[in-house]
Formats: structure tokens, C-alpha cells, sequence
């Protein structure tokens, strides 16, 4: 309904409507309307509802003594259950079966109504240039809850049960670094010339990389690396004898050897 709908037959604001009286039967201003109780109410008590007086509201109403008509089945009263949305029923726009899942919430918007503009004595000019009271809105949005939402569900790894609470993926794009080039052994002269020319390279081609070329065990870089949520890391190894690095997709949770003047193209792609 309307607000307007709800005072015409009801008498009162919306916030303060209630059931008491609302019958067919004795009163002819209902005789329009299609009346739905949930059954899940037949057997409550000391329920409290709108007066349908603004502002005023009852308490300790009882369906089996108060609102005894409710059990009755005449025309215009229903008694059906509506309270919950079940799974596979249809659509009440556009009648496909509905999904039950679940849902991220990253944000909130509050309608803050003339609360704080009264407040502070905030004025405009609407289109007549006619001075008037803005109505105000609150958007927010969270910075943790975003980085959650992200590695839940762009992170197959966290999936793996050999990986699962020691690290995470993020997108590419909110990553703090799009991909990191993972020298295995830096005492390798070999390793260490083709870690920084591929390094160069992916700037070369726009891609945001970060050379780790510490002192380190291969172990400790690798495990650094998804602790960081970085979505790709280039293994340059053994296999550099070969003309291979190894491209790891922590998103995909894959790996594959790709030759050396081919890594950037193939990374590319992907990104």
C-alpha cells in the first residue's frame, strides 16, 4: 500500500497500523481489500500491534480472544504462509523459481532523513529557488570487508585443503602487487640476470611486479608471497636450463613452464 492507501483505510499513519477491527465483516472500509494473516500467528499471545491510531500502539493482544475472526474463512480472509520465502517459488515479478544463497555485505546505505540537516540548519534552493531542507543519505562502505569478500571469492586456494587458513589470493586489481618474480636462488648468477630481465620485461609490458630477489630460502619466498594475496608468481628455477619459468595462478590454483620470452605475453593474457 500506499502511505496514502494505509490512511484511507486505516485511519492512521504507517508504523501504527494493527489487525484489531480490521475485519470484512464490521467494517465496510475493508470490504476492498484482500486481508493475509501468516498461520505461523493462529496460536500467539500478548502480542503488541498498531493501534490504527498514529502514534499509538496495543499490547497483549491474543489471536484466539482478540482477533478471534482471523480463524474464520470468509471472503477477503486469508490465512496463508507468507512470513518466509522457501526455495523454488516463483518470482513475484517475473515468476522464475526463486535461489536461496548466500550474500557479502560490503556496504550500507542509511537514509538519515531531515534528522541532521535540521540539526545544523542546512538549507537549499530546489529548481524554483524556493529555500528548503535537504533530506540526507549516509553511503558507506568497508575497507576490511571488501578485502574479505575478495579472497572468499576470488581465492581458490583458500579452498585447498593443504593451503586452507595459511594464505589467500587476491584479484589483480586490488593486489598489492599484480605478480612477483620469485627468484628460487639468488647465488645463482644465471637465476638472478633472468629474474631481473623478466622482471623488466612485465614493466615493460604494464604489469605491476615485484622482484624478490632476498637472500632466502625458496620456501620462506613462496609462503611470503601468498601470505601477501599476490594472484601470480613467476618461479625462476632449475627449469631455466631448459628456457622455462614456472607461472603459478594462485587464483586458478595451476601452474605451467613457459618460455622465458614467452612469460610476459602469456601473463599478459591473463591479467
Amino acid at each position: 500500500m500506499s502511505e496514502e492507501e494505509v490512511r484511507k483505510y486505516f485511519g492512521a499513519d504507517p508504523g501504527s497500523i494493527g489487525p484489531l477491527g480490521v475485519t470484512p465483516q464490521t467494517n465496510e472500509r475493508f470490504h476492498e481489500m484482500c486481508i493475509i494473516a501468516d498461520k505461523s500467528l493462529r496460536d500467539r499471545s500478548n502480542l503488541i500491534a498498531g493501534a490504527n491510531r498514529t502514534g499509538f500502539h496495543l499490547r497483549n493482544l491474543s489471536f484466539g480472544r482478540d482477533l478471534q475472526p482471523l480463524y474464520h474463512d470468509f471472503s477477503g480472509f486469508h490465512i496463508e504462509d507468507v512470513r518466509n520465502v522457501n526455495e523454488g517459488e516463483g518470482c513475484p515479478i517475473c515468476n522464475v523459481p526463486l535461489r536461496i544463497g548466500k550474500a557479502v555485505e560490503v556496504g550500507h546505505i542509511f537514509k538519515l532523513g531531515y534528522k541532521y540537516s535540521e540539526s545544523m540548519g542546512a538549507r537549499v534552493l530546489d529548481r524554483d529557488g524556493k529555500e528548503v531542507t535537504p533530506i540526507m543519505g549516509s553511503y558507506g562502505i568497508g575497507i576490511e570487508r571488501i578485502l574479505t569478500a575478495a579472497i572468499e571469492q576470488a581465492a581458490a586456494a583458500v579452498t585447498d585443503p593443504k593451503n586452507a587458513g595459511s594464505s589467500f589470493a587476491l584479484p589483480a586489481s586490488i593486489a598489492p602487487f599484480q605478480v612477483v618474480v620469485t627468484i628460487t636462488n639468488v647465488g645463482e648468477a644465471a637465476l638472478l640476470e633472468a629474474g631481473e630481465k623478466i622482471a623488466a620485461a612485465l614493466e615493460a609490458a604494464g604489469i605491476d611486479v615485484l622482484l624478490d630477489d632476498r637472500d632466502e630460502r625458496a620456501g620462506v619466498k613462496f609462503k611470503d608471497a601468498d601470505l601477501c594475496g599476490f594472484p601470480y608468481r613467476i618461479n625462476i628455477g632449475k627449469k631455466l636450463a631448459e628456457g622455462k619459468v614456472e607461472l603459478v595462478d594462485r587464483l586458478a590454483n595451476t601452474s605451467d613452464d613457459v618460455a622465458v620470452d614467452e612469460v610476459a605475453a602469456k601473463l599478459k593474457a591473463k591479467l
